[in-house]
């Protein structure tokens, strides 16, 4: 068995997010320092877990109207963060297909990988509408040699998507959910929120377990394509 078989992705992710006790910390220090692979695991780690906090910058923030500026916020940005991760997934051997999300004007194209994963950062109802508009279209254009998996995990403005007392989308939110796409509410969103007093009810059968970073690299790790919408 290699040394570092004896550690998992999850520890690994806590001790990139310095969320282990010190002598946890520590094993995997000294482990680290003799055993390359298990060196590289962590380096990968840390590469997709910033590549992903990089994406998040893109998040629109609140007061803004209309569609997002070609610039920071926009096309340029989601190719700029698409590219990267799809470096480092291809160079950690979970990522095959291209891993950008389309922007909502851009005419989607059929593809042929099995599970993807969007996500959903933007508060603008056009961005909400297109993810679910990808997810139903990823779905249609299932391969027929397997079943294809979609999920969707929205955080910060995004999250209002999935707030029913708030989201515009309930019944095509429903409609996908009986075709076994998954929602995610990001915890820390939700957490963040209710500190500032405010009551979060999502829609039916979300799920709210992880934080949405932790949800993407998992995925990630996975082999799946991200698409960031």
């Amino acid at each position: 068995m290699n040394r570092d078989e004896r550690f998992s992705e999850e520890q690994l992710n806590a001790f990139v997010d310095d969320e282990l006790d010190p002598e946890e910390k520590q094993r995997i220090f000294s482990e680290a320092s003799h055993c390359e692979e298990l060196d590289q695991r962590l380096c990968k780690q840390r590469k997709v877990k910033e590549l992903v906090k990089f994406a998040y910058e893109d998040v629109p923030r609140p007061g803004r109207k209309g569609p997002a500026p070609l610039g920071r916020g926009g096309f340029f940005s989601r190719a700029l963060v698409a590219s990267l991760l799809l470096a480092v997934g291809v160079a950690a051997g979970f990522l095959g297909r291209q891993a950008m999300g389309p922007s909502p004007d851009e005419t989607i194209v059929a593809v042929e990988a099995h599970s993807y994963l969007l996500h959903v950062a933007s508060g603008d109802p056009r961005d909400m509408a297109a993810a679910l508009q990808r997810a139903e279209f990823l779905l249609a254009s299932a391969p027929e040699d397997g079943p294809r998996h979609v999920e969707i995990v929205a955080n910060e403005q995004g999250l209002n998507l999935l707030r029913s007392d708030v989201t515009q989308f309930a019944s095509e939110i429903s409609l996908l959910q009986a075709n076994d796409v998954v929602f995610y509410a990001c915890s820390k969103t939700i957490q963040r929120l209710e500190e500032n007093g405010v009551e979060v009810r999502l829609v039916p059968h979300t799920i709210a377990d992880y934080t949405a970073l932790d949800r993407v690299v998992m995925r990630m790790q996975e082999g799946w394509t991200y698409e960031k919408i």
